[in-house]
């Protein structure tokens, strides 16, 4: 045991004994008495000459020929002795109470309680004050061994104040405290350097992988926010509070360090570890946030940023008191009254409650990067990790709807398999089947390629994607309707190429819901998820979300018509809606779409250019014959023909026949007959 610490033990028996409060000391508890014996020498006294049995534990004092033989111990404890110099205990919960501006009581306190948990002597003692022989930390015991007044003591240990405020004690009811693991994590340090004890409290900030411009798709969020911090860090502005929320993945932790680094100051991530360097609890991680806001505001340029901040906030909001998780007072207060600038993440805002959301300065959602950006991630992650790739298989994994989180695991996997670009986008796109669960695999090989000279229309369907682009308007809006397999998705994906948009395609299943009022919220979300990616946004069988309201039988049927017509009337983005029936629109729809386009079945020329296509042969005379043949016939039979293994025109002329012949649910109808 270090010098240091045998004085405070020597400190604190002194004071259970009551040494210096009046000339004669009174007989102690038989507790405590046995504790004097068995500790002399810790507090460097000579042992009294007594044994244990020597105490009848039922009474309230020592008889006063037992308490005679402690008469040499009393003398050495009311000896002044000159203080030694600190322990390294001592310079670390200095230096914290100090960063936190703890007062003298609440250093003592705090000192104590770490002090009962920590050694065995102190934890016995403070059994013995508190009137029993356990070890708890109760308020009576840190009264005892602090020797500060009673109700200095318990006004002290409220939770409005800076112990309990700041989750350095933690109220275990009964009169019982203790120390929280942040304070106790810094207790049992072998260092008291103050620069490497802010180190271990807040940890060191990782250097961001990502550059400003890969968050240009942020647009004018990140340059607001970026204005924002600087202003708020020169000021030393108190109550600055800015969120990032989005789906998991989006570059939220990667943006947050970014940001940090373009405004030359430090991101502190708060509470991602317990002292063990274990999962922390939610109890440590707002002690280590209410810590660590206190040192970073009296440090300057630092940046907190709360990972998962619904982890804290979870059930803080909840209108009834039983389900409530802490304090909703203390929580609002924490985040309103902070004096550093703190960024929160997190991946469901909504459990922040909105109380908190309503606390904060700016909030930023982060949707799924462009294709632009993607590029660019993808080509500084694989030079981060030394792997060469060539511009086309940059070019073809940015096609690949990836986060940065996602893309930086799957450029690991090509870099160890050494399978390069087809390694990585296989990891990639399996990752992102596992997060959305419904996303569509990859077009199946051997696809015959979407041509627009392949497709009948009621206009040059090359000449009006051409003219769309020339135009530079983004904020278009097409109705593709007709026949099935005439290629009208196929038609507004080529679209959305020619343009440079990313695609966001949606079934109607994919937007209509069972409960009330869902349905709108994914249209809306659908919409807004477009927008943020500045993507091309296709909404396939259109006709069940845009069906005429003169036919509805409820309200929600009218709601959700009304919803798609708001936001196409408003969406600054192309939008693509395909139907099949197009007569069941409603008449509304009609002025919402900039260009109605009319699919129809194809034409000779171009069936017999599809047949040489798809099949590598010329097309037979009897194709002529077949009326009402569609690019989605000429792919099907081409898959079905591999399959089979056949290569005879005729067969494959019979095989298309089929395929009309069941759109027509009927048999089969050739020209001329």
């Amino acid at each position: 045991m270090e010098r240091y610490e045998g004085f405070v033990i020597r400190t604190y028996a002194a004071r259970a004994l009551r040494l210096g409060e009046s000339p004669r000391v009174a007989r102690p508890t038989p507790e405590l008495a046995e504790w004097l014996v068995d500790h002399a020498h810790t507090v460097g006294c000579r042992e009294p000459e007594v044994g244990n049995d020597a105490f009848d534990m039922g009474a309230r004092r020592i008889d006063r020929d037992t308490w005679a033989k402690f008469t040499p111990l009393v003398a050495a404890l009311k000896r002044r002795l000159k203080m030694p110099p600190p322990s390294g205990l001592e310079r670390r919960m200095t230096w914290l109470c100090e960063a936190l501006g703890l007062s003298r009581l609440e250093t003592d306190l705090l000192g104590a309680a770490v002090r009962v948990a920590l050694s065995k002597p102190v934890e016995t003692l403070a059994g013995v004050c508190n009137g029993g022989c356990g070890g708890e930390v109760n308020k009576v015991g840190l009264r005892v061994l602090t020797g500060h007044d009673e109700r200095a003591v318990k006004r002290a240990l409220r939770t409005a104040e800076p112990l309990l405020l700041l989750g350095l004690l933690e109220d275990r009811g009964g009169g019982d405290v203790e120390p929280s693991p942040t304070v106790m994590r810094i207790a049992r340090l072998e260092t008291a350097d103050p620069d490497r004890l802010r180190d271990a409290l807040m940890g060191k900030s990782r250097k961001a992988e990502l550059a400003w411009t890969d968050f240009a798709h942020l647009g004018e969020a990140a340059d607001l926010a970026e204005r924002f911090l600087a202003a708020a860090l020169a000021k030393r502005t108190e109550g600055v509070n800015i969120l990032l929320h989005g789906s998991p993945g989006t570059g939220k932790t990667e943006f947050a360090r970014t940001l940090a680094e373009r405004l030359g100051v430090s991101a502190t991530f708060i509470g991602e570890i317990d002292e063990e360097e274990g999962e922390p609890t939610r109890a440590s991680r707002v002690a280590a946030f209410a810590i660590g806001r206190s040192l970073a505001g009296r440090a300057g340029n630092t940046l907190l940023v709360v990972d998962e901040a619904d982890d804290i906030f979870t059930g803080v909001d909840e209108d009834d008191a039983a389900s409530r998780v802490g304090s909703k007072v203390f929580m609002n207060r924490l985040v309103e009254r902070t004096p550093a600038p703190t960024v929160w993440i997190t991946n469901h805002k909504e459990r922040l409650g909105a109380a908190v959301l309503r606390r904060m300065s700016l909030a930023i959602r982060f949707p799924e990067p462009s294709r632009a950006v993607r590029r660019r991630v993808v080509e500084r992650i694989a030079g981060r990790h030394r792997l060469r790739l060539p511009a086309a298989a940059l070019e073809e994994l940015s096609q690949v709807r990836a986060s940065p989180a996602v893309i930086d695991a799957a450029v690991r996997l090509g870099k160890l398999t050494g399978g390069g670009r087809a390694d990585i986008e296989r990891a990639a796109r399996s990752v992102i089947q596992a997060i959305e669960g419904d996303a569509p695999p990859p077009a199946l090989a051997g696809a015959m390629a979407f041509d627009p000279a392949l497709c009948e229309a009621d206009c040059d369907l090359a000449a009006l994607a051409g003219s769309l682009c020339e135009s530079g308007e983004p904020a278009i809006s097409l109705c593709l309707h007709g026949l099935p397999g005439t290629g009208k998705s196929a038609y507004a994906r080529y679209l959305a190429a020619r343009l440079g948009l990313d695609v966001i395609e949606k079934r109607a299943s994919d937007l209509l819901s069972m409960w009330l009022g869902e349905s709108e919220k994914q249209i809306v979300r659908a919409f807004a998820d477009a927008a943020d990616a500045r993507a091309l946004l296709i909404i396939d069988e259109a006709d069940s979300l845009l069906r005429d309201r003169a036919g509805a039988r409820a309200s929600w049927e009218v709601t959700q018509v009304n919803e798609m017509l708001t936001w196409m009337e408003r969406h600054p983005w192309p939008l693509v809606c395909t139907t099949n029936a197009m007569d069941a629109l409603d008449p509304a729809t009609m002025r919402r779409f900039l260009f109605k386009v009319r699919f129809l079945p194809m034409r000779e020329d171009q069936a017999r250019e599809a047949f040489r296509r798809a099949f590598g042969i010329e097309a037979p005379e009897g194709l002529d014959k077949l009326d009402g043949l569609t690019p989605g016939d000429f792919a099907l039979v081409a898959r079905k023909a591999k399959v089979l293994g056949t290569r005879d025109a005729a067969a494959l002329v019979e095989m298309l026949a089929d395929e009309v012949a069941a759109k027509a649910d009927g048999p089969r109808r050739r020209i001329g007959f």
